[in-house]
């Protein structure tokens, strides 16, 4: 078989102006560098491989959650947001007036409420103070943390349910923070939801039957190493894990539950 000299040189679809003899193995069209994808099988075109994914259906996991592929977006925005609070607070507001604004006051009797700019009426400061931090150390280390979990459980309980998981371990330290913090004092930190996702991992680890003893050991560590640094909130860490734990019980109850 002989080529026409005659004939038009193939040129990819998206980009008219390249000319290309590599053809996309699904809907056989022209595909340059730039649109061409590998396959199993040969090469296919980034418009194919779009449709594709399109119509993919969701995947259940052995948990009974739909994963979610592709980047842990709600981690890094979580974490981007805690950087981004931070640069404001110590830039913008300066460091003393931003914590005292976002910050969770406790401890505090009415007459000294109403000194911290009525702080008891404020809810919003359940959630501000856990993305107020007292140094780039504190911020670096719940970052890492936050991180490491993050790319871990979002994957599994996908976008959502992870954001859910998150709000209600933050909510959690808050809550127990503010019930029995000793003395006045105030709170900051993502540390609270962060204990959340460690505990939610356990019960994952658990109710796949992996171990989850050292991660408990380490987790039992920080938290004890609570009572005895000062300036750390225990009871944020330790609400934070405890709501964090029946989160997760009450999303796999949920599944189980959940007909087919």
């Amino acid at each position: 078989m002989t080529s026409d000299p005659g004939a038009a040189a193939p040129t990819c679809p998206r980009h008219p102006d390249r000319v290309s003899y590599v053809r996309c193995q699904r809907c056989g069209r022209p595909a340059c560098p730039e649109c061409q994808r590998p396959a199993s099988v040969g090469i296919q075109c980034v418009d194919c491989v779009r449709e594709a994914a399109s119509q993919r259906r969701p995947i259940v996991n052995r948990l009974g959650f739909t994963s979610a592929y592709g980047t842990p977006y709600v981690t890094y925005g979580l974490i981007a947001l805690n950087v981004l609070a931070y640069v404001y607070g110590t830039v913008a507001m300066g460091t003393a007036t931003w914590q005292d604004a976002w910050g969770l006051w406790t401890g505090l009797s009415p007459a000294e409420l109403a000194m911290y700019s009525n702080v008891g009426d404020e809810w919003y400061r359940w959630i501000s103070s856990g993305f107020v931090h007292f140094g780039l150390l504190h911020l670096g280390m719940n970052m890492l943390v936050l991180f490491q979990f993050g790319t871990q459980l979002e994957p599994i309980l996908g976008r959502v349910r992870f954001a859910a998981l998150y709000l209600a371990s933050l909510l959690g330290g808050s809550l127990v923070a503010t019930l029995i913090a000793p003395s006045v004092a105030l709170h900051g930190g993502a540390s609270g939801a962060i204990f959340g996702l460690i505990a939610a991992y356990a019960v994952v680890l658990s109710k796949l039957r992996l171990d989850y003893r050292s991660l408990l050991t380490t987790a039992g560590l920080w938290l004890v190493l609570g009572f005895v640094i000062p300036n750390i909130s225990w009871q944020g860490h330790l609400g934070g894990a405890v709501a964090g734990a029946l989160t997760m019980l009450a999303m796999l109850h949920w599944v189980e539950r959940r007909p087919a």
